[in-house]
């Protein structure tokens, strides 16, 4: 079972995340402030990590970007921020899914494991056909990475599942149900904005305009579409 990280400076959350993860049998580590935990990550990776936005030594958005640039393992925010604009920008530097405090532990555990369980998938799932290019990138199935011009682009765990999803299905429309049901599964409490996030992320990254895309394609009052060519 992986490790989780558990990002959160308030006392009385880490005793209870600490009672139910071992009523559960999760495996976890716990880190009140950014600096170490970032320290935590370069040491070990963790499976997933939980992570707070009021931070005593840095702001938790802040905090996930630089997560992201050393590992790809899902990131949930569990915050008593609960504005649209704080659960957009969260979702957008890269997190999987935003929980709002107070939460219910038990949806809290079931979400956990569901990222857990779709991560595991990915990671562990056997492709045939490794590489994937288009136009000037280059995209690693195994090892979940994508080039422009031999230049590392760095995605999301999400992100990565978005674009390969789109690469299985070229020139295919798929709706924001299909894309929010396969990324993020059955069980999923995600909204249709989070899918809107995430391609509107990815635009950024893989396309020369972002507002003229070349690849991912809006078909409207539908869903999206990628074109290879």
């Amino acid at each position: 079972m992986e490790d989780i990280l558990i990002v959160e400076d308030d006392r009385d959350i880490q005793n209870l995340l600490t009672l139910c993860f071992e009523r559960e049998a999760l495996p976890y580590s716990i880190s009140s402030c950014a600096e170490e935990a970032l320290e935590i990550v370069k040491k070990q990776t963790p499976g997933l990590i939980l992570l707070d936005v009021m931070l005593p030594d840095m702001d938790g958005f802040e905090l996930c970007k630089k997560l992201r640039l050393q590992t790809s393992n899902p990131i949930l925010f569990l915050s008593c921020k609960n504005s649209d604009n704080d659960k957009i920008l969260g979702l957008s530097i890269g997190a999987d899914d935003y929980i709002e405090k107070p939460f219910n532990i038990d949806v809290l555990i079931a979400r956990i494991r569901a990222h857990l369980r779709r991560n595991r998938l990915l990671v562990n799932k056997e492709r045939s056909n490794r590489y994937i290019v288009f136009d000037q990138i280059k995209v690693d199935r195994k090892a979940r990475e994508v080039f422009r011009n031999r230049m590392q682009i760095h995605l999301t765990s999400k992100e990565f599942d978005v674009l390969l999803y789109f690469l299985e299905h070229p020139s295919q429309v798929l709706t924001t149900e299909q894309i929010l049901e396969k990324i993020w599964g059955f069980d999923t409490l995600s909204e249709k904005r989070t899918v809107v996030v995430h391609i509107s992320s990815l635009r950024k990254k893989i396309e020369e305009d972002p507002l003229d895309p070349r690849h991912i394609l809006t078909v409207r009052g539908v869903g999206y579409k990628f074109v290879l060519d």
